[in-house]
């Protein structure tokens, strides 16, 4: 894996690694269509404008997209993103064996 690909690695862990940003992925794992912050603040000890901090951070991480309208934002999860990820880093895990 070269450097980038573990940055990129790297940030999208970090992102998921804060409590309410993880429950806010949860929670659009759950989703069938795009949501707005104010439908997801019930899964976060966060107010509204948390939650809104939080999604633009998993938006710039690649984790959600935000489809815009008018003053409204939707948010979706990038779930191919995310799971071929994390797919990648537990096939590394699971399956690297270190020549001995």
């Amino acid at each position: 894996m070269n450097v980038d690909k573990v940055q990129e690695l790297a940030n999208l862990l970090k992102a998921l690694g804060e409590v309410n940003r993880l429950s806010l992925v949860s929670k659009l794992c759950e989703c069938s269509t795009p949501q707005n912050a104010m439908c997801l603040c019930e899964c976060c000890s966060v107010d509204a404008s948390g939650v809104s901090r939080h999604l633009k951070l998993l938006a710039h991480e690649g984790i959600v997209s935000v489809e815009k309208r008018g003053r409204e934002r939707s948010y979706t999860l990038n779930r191919k993103y995310v799971a071929d990820q994390l797919r990648g880093l537990a096939d590394k895990i699971e399956f690297h064996q270190e020549d001995s």
